[in-house]
């Protein structure tokens, strides 16, 4: 009767969060693309129209998402923007099960079911469902990579196959991605409570092994092709020279969230006069980005002060509570909704936001343990020092915050015992002690930029 009734509650958040994922693509059916969609947009054209992957800019996007959009529109011959939404709302059915799935396994059902309805609730995931970006489809195949993992080490060594195809995927899908290879395959040799660290070694090696293999086999096709054509090593994309000319230039480090970045082109191009000048355009795509890294690092070896002084800005721009939904709303996209509606949406988006993020933090000081536990401060911290180094901004985060969100959920459904552990571990107490104010001092830095008024 226990399982029938958190089945029962685990639909319901399927249910809920599909029909708060449907109704803005029924009420509000997306009649441009915003930025990076464009260039997702004139990728699938190009793709569509023979040319495969030819970037609209110098640097080379990874494949995966602008084919995805093109088989869409190829298979439905119909507009772009109205039929790749409606996988995405498929999309996050599945990673609400997911969600279910992990905090189960980390925390058990009641975790479980907070964690679906967290993921089902939140405004800024259901806000990327109905838009171009890669995050709707990204987040859920992150949660299955990481359930893969999990579910491998309690099996034989070939399982391991099944989390490396999905961190391939990943690969495909964003670029930053490729990092987390050693991650997922230092989770499959990291040893099981109360388990001899030297036990049962030869098969999460094998894992491990199988994980990689796995990755090699999803992305060497397209690699291998691109490295071809594009004239030099390419095993995704090749955009970190155009990251490193955003972030470590001469002009301040840029965002497009609102009221903290730059918005409107002509203010862009203005800030990219104040900076060094592009590598040749006429370099292939492989060249002008290893052109432009070298530019970077060069310029960080001629400003050390000035790079590290950058580093808690763009971890602020990373952490920003105000997300692109913020943004969607100021910009008066959603027509019609009534103003209370609209700024009860942006308060619910920063108090969400803090929420996951400090709750989240808190309840990782206390409950990261194990592999779950490994993986998700893992991908998180990797994807910090990332931002840290490059250039920061609120989308970057959000495929992340599921991965907290599990760790909240846990939290949530035990809290003494929460609570117990840090007041047990002297480590665990101090590290959330220290942690949690400098968090809440980066996330406020943006907050006023979300709210009209005087600042």
């Amino acid at each position: 009767m226990k399982s029938l009734r958190t089945n029962r509650w685990l639909w319901a958040a399927i249910a809920v969060g599909t029909v708060l994922r449907v109704l803005p693509i029924l009420l509000w059916p997306a009649a441009t693309a915003i930025r990076d969609e464009g260039t997702y947009v004139t990728l699938a054209e190009n793709i569509l129209a023979g040319e495969g992957m030819t970037s609209p800019k110098q640097w080379l996007w990874a494949p995966a998402h602008p084919y995805l959009l093109a088989a869409f529109t190829w298979a439905f011959d119909e507009k772009l923007l109205h039929t790749v939404t409606w996988l995405q709302v498929f999309a996050a059915g599945v990673g609400t099960w997911l969600m279910h799935a992990l905090g189960t396994r980390v925390g058990g059902p009641r975790a479980g079911l907070f964690a679906a309805w967290l993921y089902a609730l939140h405004p800024t995931l259901v806000f990327y469902t109905s838009r171009l970006w890669s995050e709707a489809i990204y987040s859920p195949l992150l949660l299955g990579a990481v359930l893969g993992l999990l579910w491998a080490r309690e099996g034989q060594a070939e399982r391991g196959l099944l989390p490396g195809a999905l961190v391939g995927i990943c690969v495909l899908l964003r670029g930053v991605a490729t990092y987390m290879g050693p991650i997922f395959m230092l989770g499959a040799v990291w040893p099981r409570a109360g388990e001899g660290r030297f036990d049962g070694l030869r098969r999460r090696w094998t894992h491990a092994v199988l994980i990689l293999v796995a990755m090699v086999l999803v992305t060497a096709p397209y690699s291998i092709h691109a490295t071809h054509r594009h004239g030099g090593f390419i095993l995704s994309d090749a955009t970190l020279g155009q990251m490193m000319y955003l972030g470590n230039n001469d002009f301040p480090p840029l965002t497009f969230d609102l009221g903290n970045g730059v918005t409107r082109n002509h203010v862009r191009d203005a800030w990219f006069r104040r900076g060094r000048r592009h590598c040749d355009k006429t370099l292939s795509p492989a060249e002008w980005d290893a052109c432009e890294v070298a530019a970077g690092k060069a310029w960080i070896r001629a400003n050390p002060v000035e790079f590290l002084r950058r580093v808690p800005l763009r971890v602020a721009q990373l952490v920003n509570p105000n997300t692109f939904l913020t943004r969607h709303l100021r910009w008066g996209c959603w027509n019609g909704l009534p103003f209370a509606l609209k700024e009860g949406l942006c308060l619910l988006v920063v108090l969400w936001s803090y929420f996951v993020l400090v709750g989240g933090t808190v309840a990782a000081c206390a409950r990261a343990r194990g592999t779950y536990g490994l993986l998700a401060v893992g991908i998180l911290a990797y994807h910090v020092a990332a931002i840290a180094a490059l250039a920061g901004l609120s989308r970057y985060r959000l495929p992340l915050e599921p991965l907290w969100m599990v760790l909240l959920a846990v939290a949530l459904a035990d809290r003494a015992g929460t609570l117990a552990s840090l007041r047990a571990n002297k480590l665990r107490l101090g590290l959330a002690l220290v942690t949690t104010p400098i968090l809440v001092v980066l996330m406020t830095r943006f907050l006023p930029t979300g709210f009209p008024g005087p600042w």
